[in-house]
């Protein structure tokens, strides 16, 4: 018993699991931040509607710690744009790997601050980003491919414990996202994709003449039942090796599609940055030789 609870959260893995995870989450949360400072002024700053004299009391998280509901006076607005650099400039040092923890740390009070200011603009992708920052603060993402690992040598293996959390989220997030669909009346009869892609906010492309045709939709029919079920039973399929490898061939495809097909912001691909913590070590190691003889190849056919 002792040897798999040391198998389950103590067994040193390969570092550069988690500086992979840090690049790409410090990127998109890079990204993430830029696109929010047209709003800022609107949304976040205590000059806009959310003002410090108002009390929307129905608005979840309201008058939870932030960053931007500190008072500032007059300033308020130039404070809320400062807050908003600050976490760019922590997420690029974070991706480059900058003293890494620092930059970490800020970029997640950054992003909570976002959340507790103003949830009502925020979504789903916005809380991945949250909670993956979090978890990163407590690994060692800067010990490989950063600044701070070329500057000071660093222990190039680490506890799996971290990675642990990371994978329990992300098998969480998936459960409870298939528990609301079997829930959910247009989930069990099949419709949801209907109404989907058809409308002209969530679909990329109107797909609604295609209802017309039979196959189309028993297509969308088995497409809501797969994926309910899938998700549902994520956890699951986790537990052994070829199940989870079938279960992220198929999470790779259903978030493909979403990006294809759909206009859900950042949220595929936020969801895909969270796949390297699925892999196991030897995978993850394989996947980077692969990439560097690939690479190889490519160079020396130039």
């Amino acid at each position: 018993m002792q040897k798999y609870w040391y198998a389950l959260w103590f067994k040193p893995i390969d570092v550069r699991q988690f500086a992979l995870l840090r690049i790409a989450y410090g990127y998109l949360t890079a990204v993430y931040l830029v696109q929010l400072l047209p709003f800022i002024a609107t949304q976040f700053s205590a000059s806009g509607w959310l003002s410090s004299d108002l009390k929307p009391t129905s608005i979840v998280n309201w008058g939870s710690w932030s960053l931007f509901n500190l008072y500032t006076g007059e300033y308020a607005l130039h404070f809320s744009y400062a807050i908003q650099v600050l976490g760019i400039c922590a997420a690029i040092a974070m991706m480059l790997g900058w003293r890494t923890r620092l930059a970490t740390i800020t970029v997640w009070l950054v992003l909570v601050s976002l959340w507790n200011r103003n949830p009502l603009i925020l979504d789903g992708d916005d809380a991945v980003l949250k909670v993956m920052t979090f978890y990163l603060i407590f690994s060692p993402c800067g010990n490989a491919w950063s600044l701070d690992a070329r500057q000071n040598h660093q222990p190039q293996s680490a506890a799996i414990w971290p990675l642990r959390l990371i994978q329990f989220q992300i098998a969480l997030i998936y459960f409870v996202s298939g528990w609301v669909k079997f829930h959910s009346a247009e989930w069990l009869d099949g419709t949801v994709l209907h109404y989907v892609l058809s409308h002209p906010h969530y679909a990329r492309f109107n797909l609604s003449p295609w209802l017309e045709y039979p196959a189309f939709v028993s297509l969308l029919s088995f497409l809501t039942s797969s994926i309910r079920w899938w998700e549902l039973l994520f956890p699951l399929l986790l537990l052994n090796r070829y199940s989870r490898r079938l279960s992220i061939l198929i999470g790779i495809l259903f978030h493909l599609g979403l990006f294809l097909f759909m206009n859900l912001r950042w949220f595929p691909v936020i969801m895909l940055a969270f796949y390297p913590a699925l892999l196991s070590t030897k995978e993850f190691r394989s996947l980077v030789d692969y990439v560097k003889r690939l690479n190889k190849h490519n160079v020396s056919t130039r």
